[in-house]
């Protein structure tokens, strides 16, 4: 086909497309006003928080198929679905949760360049051959309908390789059923136990975890989360049958949960004690309680409290009798303590005093202490004998990047009788690699499968600036682009951010992102506040009321690669998921004339609503709540849905969520895409693409990550593109 005639065929299809869209069915406005504080609130869909409503249900799968089409029908979308499809399978397998037991076993998912989900794997010791554990797709989970993908949702291997319990979900529900495995025979002993959690194990026999209540009379869909039970089970043995037993956790004196809490115990290794975990929701920090194990039945237990929320303790590793801690308390960029749990009373050692670096986590190995730090958005790792007069001392990496030293799931209870560590190490041009850590403070590949740098051309850069926001802060970003690149101020440039929970955008290489870069495309990432790249201040200059900062900074970043020559405003595109997506759709709304194209995925678009749906009261401590009139202000203010202004020129949209999301329900997207769609002035247009077989991402397989990659890719370009 000729140039000419690819052109006309593109514009034929593009008017039809058009046609179709002024077919599209009209959400009817329903407006239900609530008067908050003085402030009265007009809310115009609420009617589609009743997504199984047949007249919701109709909008949404019209609205759907037609964002499918136009992205379909975009004339880059061929040639990103097959270029990211090539990149995908190129070089290697995809490994990922690399979790190493006492005896030197590997467990790790793998998805393989045939393959489209991941299995769970076993390497045993001291050999390089590997078998399957778990093919998730295998399994019959209940009510799952034929056909939906099934994803390993989470893992954990006994301490002595024997067991292993995996949670696996379909269609994107996480809603986890638990199956426990002989690693041995791969016969499953245990499940499925439905709405189970995170298997904690004790021994080889027996493990603690969460289990989430059934639904039923007088539960609401915002109880989903709550009230969550304590559960020691104990696998068959003998004439034995397994048996489950439902700890009084919430109800142990002086712990005091709430409901929106949760409470894990877990055994120390070597003892005969334990250490009880009382968590808030989605707050970082932890309060920690020690006591005999053998009180665990005992519903009067009183468990001696070690540390409260208030030492503003976010990560925890125990060795033996000591606790390490690291701790926010007077220290906002953190430092790493040490407690006593014979004498818990006593005040903490500090063994790392706070400084310039921001301390993430710590890990008591039998050898040593281990400290992962950030520099800038740099990762260092620090290594500390067990010796009274002993300091830390850097462990020299190969390059540097973002590192891991936790790549399982969760905090390892067992850490402390294993040598060394295994870690994970990229940047954002060289790719994942997991290495043994010796005690001697030497580094060895582990044999695993590795995204390496070879996967990257060498034309590639990254600058990193730091950008004056509205009240002077400076906001570090990192821009990923091709050496060759031009500041004329005609890039595509596409940013992103997320900027929620303290957690901070980290080098790291993707695979997918080369389509876009070797188009001359380039990428930006920045840490707003509200993000941990500065440790806790930063992080709460951005949380709750202080959101408003978040999406400021992000719009000062734009500004700055619009005034730099980097590119201009009809070039510039933002995306973000979840959280992100939060933002992106504040950061639309704010200024829409900042950007040629932006896309929310599953993201929370009503924040005075979110309360409304399942996930909403857990996460009430990052964002807030309406039962306050602080907390209404501040929802009110990062709402994205409550300040869609009619007869604005937005740029085009792209809403992006899984049908089947438990995080953020998918009528948060279905009502902010209303709203866009009845106040536009103009014709950009804004797409709803919902996948009926997903849900926030998690457990995505190959071809749904594929198709929804070369949809946004796609969108992106063809709004943000060059036009000489």
């Amino acid at each position: 086909m000729s140039i000419v005639m690819r052109g006309w065929f593109w514009a034929a299809g593009f008017f039809s497309l058009q046609a179709v869209a002024a077919d599209l069915p009209v959400a009817p406005v329903q407006p239900v006003l609530q008067t908050h504080y003085g402030v009265q609130v007009a809310d115009p869909y609420r009617y589609m928080e009743d997504t199984a409503s047949a007249p919701v249900q109709a909008w949404m799968k019209a609205h759907s198929e037609h964002a499918h089409q136009v992205l379909q029908a975009l004339p880059e979308r061929a040639a990103f679905r097959a270029r990211l499809e090539a990149l995908e399978r190129s070089g290697s397998d995809s490994v990922t949760r690399v979790q190493q037991r006492n005896d030197g076993s590997l467990f790790y998912l793998k998805r393989g360049q045939a393959d489209d989900q991941f299995k769970l794997m076993l390497r045993a010791p001291g050999s390089r051959d590997e078998r399957v554990l778990l093919d998730p797709m295998t399994l019959r989970l209940p009510d799952a309908k034929s056909g939906q993908p099934q994803a390993i949702n989470l893992f954990s291997a006994s301490p002595g390789s024997t067991r292993v319990g995996v949670v696996v979900s379909a269609a994107g529900s996480e809603d986890g059923h638990l199956f426990v495995l002989d690693v041995a025979s791969g016969r499953t002993l245990l499940g499925p136990l439905p709405r189970a959690g995170f298997p904690n194990w004790q021994d080889e026999s027996r493990f603690v975890m969460s289990r989430r209540h059934a639904p039923g009379p007088g539960r609401t869909a915002q109880d989903k989360y709550r009230d969550s039970e304590l559960v020691l089970v104990t696998l068959a043995a003998g004439d034995q049958p397994a048996h489950e037993e439902v700890l009084p956790g919430r109800a142990w004196p002086g712990l005091n949960p709430g409901r929106d809490g949760d409470v894990l115990v877990r055994a120390i290794p070597g003892t005969a004690q334990a250490l009880v975990l009382v968590g808030n929701g989605v707050a970082n920090e932890l309060a920690l309680h020690t006591g005999p194990w053998s009180q665990l039945r005992d519903p009067a237990a009183r468990w001696t409290p070690v540390v409260g929320v208030a030492d503003g303790v976010v990560d925890y590793s125990v060795r033996g009798s000591t606790l390490y801690a690291v701790s926010h308390r007077g220290a906002p960029r953190k430092q790493v303590l040490a407690y006593d749990l014979t004498q818990p009373q006593q005040p903490p050692r500090v063994l790392l005093a706070a400084s310039e670096r921001v301390v993430q986590r710590v890990i008591a190995a039998r050898d040593a202490l281990y400290v992962l730090a950030r520099e800038g958005n740099v990762g260092v790792l620090l290594r500390r004998a067990y010796r009274d007069d002993a300091v830390f001392e850097p462990v020299a990496l190969p390059f540097a990047g973002q590192v891991y030293i936790d790549t399982g799931w969760g905090r390892d209870a067992f850490a402390a009788e294993q040598d060394g560590l295994i870690i994970g190490l990229q940047s954002w041009t060289q790719g994942l690699r997991y290495l043994r850590l010796r005690p001697d403070g030497s580094l060895a590949e582990l044999g695993l499968p590795v995204l390496a740098a070879e996967d990257s051309p060498a034309d590639l850069s990254t600058t990193e600036v730091l950008v004056p926001s509205h009240d002077g802060a400076l906001v570090p970003m990192s821009i990923v682009h091709r050496r060759d690149v031009r500041l004329d101020g005609r890039n595509p440039v596409w940013l992103t951010a997320y900027a929620s929970y303290g957690f901070t955008i980290e080098p790291g290489f993707r695979r997918e992102r080369l389509a876009w870069l070797e188009k001359g495309g380039v990428l930006a990432f920045a840490n707003p506040r509200g993000s941990g790249v500065y440790g806790n201040d930063w992080y709460l200059a951005g949380k709750g009321i202080h959101k408003r900062n978040t999406w400021l900074d992000v719009i000062a970043c734009g500004e700055y690669l619009v005034t730099r020559g980097w590119t201009n405003p009809r070039q510039l595109g933002f995306s973000g998921r979840s959280a992100g997506g939060l933002l992106a759709g504040r950061v639309l709304t704010a200024r829409p004339d900042l950007f040629g194209a932006v896309a929310p995925g599953v993201g929370v678009h009503d924040m005075l609503r979110f309360e409304a749906e399942p996930n909403g009261p857990p996460n009430v401590p990052e964002f807030g709540s309406v039962s306050t009139e602080e907390g209404f202000r501040g929802l009110l203010a990062m709402s994205p849905y409550a300040h869609v202004q009619d007869g604005t020129r937005y740029p085009a949209v792209l809403l992006t969520h899984g049908v089947n999301d438990p995080r953020v329900s998918v009528w948060q997207s279905l009502k902010f895409g209303a709203r866009l769609l009845a106040a536009r002035d103009g014709d950009s247009p804004v797409l709803l693409r919902l996948n009926y077989d997903s849900g926030h991402g998690i457990g995505d397989t190959r071809a749904q990550q594929l198709d929804e990659n070369a949809d946004t890719y796609a969108f992106f370009w063809h709004h943000l593109r060059r036009r000489d």
